[in-house]
């Protein structure tokens, strides 16, 4: 493989998504700037290839040294008279190019979905988190459930700013984080605001770009989605490292379920996926739950799905929720505490034994020191949105 590339306008490229089984297509330089490509977008027997943006491609230039092999990230697309993909360049900075270029510092992106709502996905989302954070890791919660976003307010905080700030360019991701219970931060999402639930794509890149701020000072950056298909959960699930489907028991929620996975599917995600049985009466019905799953999606879609555990139906679930306050903290002993904690640490690929939370006060510390010093800094250019 050639170690120098030129590119031109009109040059070939053969592009495909970094995922099993994808296809390569031929695409063409449009035109070119400092850090992006133009390209034209591909069809496949007469049908536009329309790819999402924040999908990530494996591009292969050739050159007279040699093909040239570089993985690019899709930041947008124009459809108007001519079609176009703008692509990242090599060794810009991207999201899927920093994967290897900084070893170990690249914050880890998993986001939670389920096909419907009702399923205990936020709470569990949010004690999820702080099971991470007992094992040491620097989370950060995100979210994205637009326009109908809770985090904030099952635990009980008043956030000054929201996402909305960010996508106005009046603050950074850093600056609108809070410190919340547990040793986690909180990236509120913003609540009743119907252009949060529109958001057109030049919102959204900016949005997934922001992302970059946290590489290097959060391990865990956990999206919760809302539930359903919109393109929003879809866009938010192919721009996610790892996505986890949180179901429960019931048979519509299963259905639904695995609609989100074809959806997947059918859009090429290339995230890791895992799974999550939410309210189950037994760890016995959880796992034929998860099983029907797993198979069918093997089976008809050809996708690997990870089983990460189940999470037992509890009454202190709804406590937690009245108190506002996370059970995982309020009942630590309890069966759905022990439950998360186990899920946290398959997660990690760790042994249950978190950390000793008391042991853990450098965590909060960081957390609140973190956002203060950012706060303070926020003019620098370091922390503007990318």
């Amino acid at each position: 493989m050639s170690t120098n590339i030129t590119f031109a306008i009109g040059q070939p490229l053969y592009i495909r998504m970094v995922s099993p089984q994808s296809t390569t297509y031929v695409t063409r330089i449009l035109a070119m700037s400092m850090h992006t490509l133009t390209i034209s977008i591909p069809y496949d027997e007469g049908r536009m290839l329309l790819w999402p943006v924040g999908t990530w491609l494996e591009v292969i230039a050739s050159n007279p040294g040699g093909d040239y092999v570089f993985n690019a990230e899709i930041l947008s697309r124009a459809l108007g008279d001519v079609k176009s993909y703008i692509i990242t360049r090599p060794q810009t900075i991207a999201r899927y190019n920093n994967r290897h270029l900084t070893s170990g510092a690249m914050t880890r992106v998993i986001a939670l979905t389920s096909g419907k709502g009702g399923v205990g996905k936020t709470t569990l989302a949010i004690n999820l988190a702080i099971a991470l954070a007992s094992y040491g890791k620097r989370v950060f919660i995100m979210d994205v459930d637009l326009g109908t976003a809770n985090v904030d307010v099952l635990l009980g905080l008043r956030p000054q700013w929201d996402i909305t700030a960010v996508l106005a360019e009046e603050k950074s991701l850093l600056d609108i984080a809070i410190p919340a219970p547990g040793n986690i931060a909180v990236i509120p999402g913003g609540s009743g605001l119907q252009e949060l639930t529109q958001m057109s794509e030049s919102r959204f890149i900016k949005l997934i770009h922001s992302f970059n701020q946290l590489d290097g000072l959060a391990d865990i950056l956990l999206l919760d989605t809302g539930a359903g298909i919109s393109r929003d959960v879809s866009n938010f699930l192919l721009a996610a490292d790892e996505v986890v489907v949180v179901t429960t028991p019931e048979p519509h929620a299963l259905t639904d379920a695995y609609a989100i996975i074809k959806i997947m599917h059918k859009l090429q995600c290339s995230s890791r996926k895992m799974l999550i049985v939410n309210r189950a009466e037994t760890v016995e019905e959880a796992r034929e739950v998860a099983d029907k799953l797993i198979t069918a999606s093997h089976h008809f879609l050809h996708q690997e799905i990870k089983y990460l555990g189940s999470v037992c139906e509890d009454r202190v679930v709804r406590k937690s929720l009245k108190a506002q306050y996370p059970l995982i903290l309020s009942h630590p002993q309890s069966a759905v505490a022990k439950d998360v904690r186990a899920i946290a640490a398959n997660l990690l690929h760790l042994p249950v034994n978190p950390v000793n939370t008391e042991a853990n006060r450098g965590i909060t510390g960081f957390v609140s020191k973190l956002v203060s010093l950012f706060r303070r800094n926020s003019s620098e250019k370091i922390l503007q949105p990318y």
